[in-house]
C-alpha cells in the first residue's frame, strides 16, 4: 500500500506542476519539465516502481509535455553515456563467463585470506592505483562487481551479508571518486576542467587528489561503521576453484580488454568517443570465432532496467537544460548564498548543500556541471571570492553526494547486483554530505598553499 501512495504523490505532483499556473520565472514548458523531475525523483528514491517502470513513466510524462514529443522524450537513449553502458555490458559479461572473474576472486579471496574485512580493506587502498589503470568508473566495475562477487561467494558471504554490502556499496559510491582525482578519469573532471579552464594533467592532480582522497578514506570509515561487523568468511575460500593457467576465452577476453583500454587511452591523438572503443570490444566479444560470448549470454546479463533509466535521466536531464528550468532552479540559491558574502566558509557550505539537492533533480554529471559551475562562478564574484576554489567545490559535491541509486550510472550498475537497497545510499548519502563539507573546508589551506585562496586579495 506504500509503494501505492509513493506513485499516486509521484502523479499528483506532476499533475500540479502541469496544470497549475506557472511560477515566477517559469513558463509553462519549464514547469511541466520540473514537474517530470519531482515525480521522477520520487519513484526513484522510494522505489515505488521497479527503476525499469520509472523511467517509463518519466519517458511518457515528457512526451506529452507541452512543446515535447516522443522524440524529444528518448532523445536521452542518443547519448554516448547509454552506448558506452552497453559496451562495458559486454565486457563485463565476458569478464564473468570467460574465467577471469574466478580467476581474479580467487587472488582476492586468497590475499585476503578468506577474510571479508580484509578484502574490504584492500579494495579501498586499491582505488586510486585501478583509477590509474582502468581511468572509467563505470568500466572498473564492469570488471570489478563479478570478481567481488565471486570473491563473497567463495568466503560464503551472501547477498543479504554486511560485507557484500559495504563492498558494493563502496565500489558504486567511493570507486568513482578516485576517477574524479584524475583530469582523464571520467565525465565530471573533463567537464569541470572544461568548464574553470587551464588544468594540465598534473596541475588537476596536485589540487584534487588530496580532497577526492580524503573523502575516499574517510566514507570508507563511515561505510564501515554505518554496516556493522562483517561476517567471518570461510578462511580458504574453498568454493573458488584454481585455475593454473588461462583459458582460451580469457587469453581473448585480455586481449580484447587491452585493444579497448589502448583505444581510451590514446582518445587525445583518435578524438574517438569512450563510447566507441567501448562498442568495438563489445562486437569483438560477441563475434563468431573470434569472442567469447553468444548473444544469449550478453542479453541475459544486460539490464534493460539500467539502460532504460540512463536513457530517461539523459532526456530528463536535457528537458529541464533547454526548457530553462535548470537555470531556474539554480538561481534559487544565488540570493540565498550571496547574503552570506560576509561568511566566506559558510558560502561554501551551502554551495555544497545547494549542489546536493540540485542534483537530486539533475542526475546527468555533465548536465549538474554545465548549470552549476558558471552560477558558483556568479556567486564567486559577488561575495569577492575565488571563483576557481568555488568551481572545484561544485565539483567535489556532485560527485560525492549520492542519495539515491540512479544519480549516477555507477552506483547504478553496483546497486543492479542486488547487495543493497536505496535506504543503505541514502544512508551514506547522508554522511558524504557531512565528510564533503568537512574536506572542502578543510582543503581550503592546502589550496591556499598552491596558490587558490578563498578569499581574492
Amino acid at each position: 500500500m506504500k509503494k501505492e501512495l509513493w506513485l499516486a504523490a509521484a502523479l499528483l505532483a506532476y499533475a500540479a506542476g502541469r496544470w497549475l499556473p506557472p511560477l515566477g520565472g517559469l513558463n509553462e514548458a519549464s514547469q511541466a519539465a520540473l514537474a517530470v523531475t519531482v515525480a521522477g525523483t520520487i519513484l526513484w528514491i522510494t522505489e515505488a516502481v521497479p527503476l525499469g517502470a520509472a523511467a517509463l513513466v518519466v519517458i511518457v510524462l515528457l512526451a506529452i509535455n507541452p512543446g515535447m514529443g516522443l522524440p524529444d522524450a528518448v532523445q536521452g537513449f542518443t547519448s554516448e553515456v547509454t552506448f558506452f553502458l552497453i559496451g562495458v555490458a559486454a565486457i563485463g559479461t565476458a569478464v564473468e563467463t570467460s574465467g577471469l572473474a574466478r580467476r581474479t576472486a580467487l587472488y582476492l579471496a586468497r590475499s585476503a585470506h578468506g577474510r571479508p574485512g580484509r578484502l574490504y580493506l584492500q579494495m579501498i587502498l586499491g582505488l586510486p592505483a585501478l583509477a590509474l589503470l582502468v581511468p572509467s568508473a563505470i568500466t572498473r566495475n564492469a570488471i570489478l562487481i563479478p570478481a567481488y562477487r565471486e570473491a563473497l561467494d567463495g568466503m560464503g558471504v551472501g547477498k543479504s551479508g554486511r560485507a557484500g554490502r559495504a563492498l558494493m556499496l563502496a565500489l558504486g559510491m567511493l570507486n568513482p571518486l578516485a576517477s574524479s582525482a584524475l583530469l582523464t578519469g571520467g565525465i565530471s573532471s573533463i567537464a569541470a576542467a572544461t568548464l574553470l579552464g587551464g588544468f594540465s594533467w598534473l596541475y588537476w592532480f596536485a589540487l584534487m587528489a588530496v580532497p577526492y582522497y580524503a573523502l575516499i578514506v574517510s566514507g570508507a570509515i563511515w561505510l564501515r561503521l554505518m554496516v556493522g561487523r562483517f561476517e567471518d568468511g570461510a578462511r580458504q575460500a574453498s568454493t573458488v576453484a584454481t585455475v593454473t593457467s588461462f583459458s582460451g576465452a580469457e587469453i581473448k577476453t585480455l586481449v580484447v580488454l587491452a585493444l579497448t583500454a589502448a583505444l581510451w587511452a590514446t582518445d587525445a591523438w583518435h578524438r574517438l568517443s569512450p563510447a566507441i572503443p567501448a562498442l568495438i570490444g563489445a562486437t569483438l566479444l560477441l563475434a563468431p570465432r573470434i569472442g567469447v560470448l553468444t548473444w544469449k549470454q550478453y542479453e541475459a546479463k544486460l539490464s534493460w532496467g539500467l539502460i532504460l533509466t540512463v536513457g530517461a535521466s539523459m532526456s530528463l536531464a536535457r528537458a529541464m537544460t533547454v526548457t530553462g528550468a535548470a537555470s531556474w532552479l539554480g538561481g534559487l540559491f544565488v540570493d540565498q548564498l550571496a547574503s552570506v558574502a560576509a561568511a566566506p566558509l559558510a558560502v561554501v557550505v551551502l554551495l555544497v548543500v545547494a549542489v546536493a539537492m540540485v542534483h537530486l533533480a539533475i542526475t546527468n554529471l555533465a548536465a549538474c556541471m554545465a548549470l552549476l559551475i558558471p552560477l558558483a562562478i556568479t556567486i564567486a564574484e559577488a561575495a569577492q571570492l575565488n571563483p576557481l576554489i568555488c568551481g572545484l567545490v561544485v565539483t567535489i559535491a556532485v560527485d560525492a553526494v549520492i542519495l539515491y541509486p540512479v544519480q549516477t550510472a555507477s552506483n547504478l550498475l553496483a546497486y543492479e547486483a542486488g547487495y543493497f537497497d536505496v535506504r543503505d545510499v541514502r544512508r551514506l548519502g547522508f554522511g558524504m554530505l557531512v565528510l564533503t563539507i568537512a574536506v572542502a573546508i578543510l582543503v581550503l589551506p592546502y589550496w591556499s598553499w598552491l596558490g587558490l585562496p578563498l578569499v581574492r586579495s
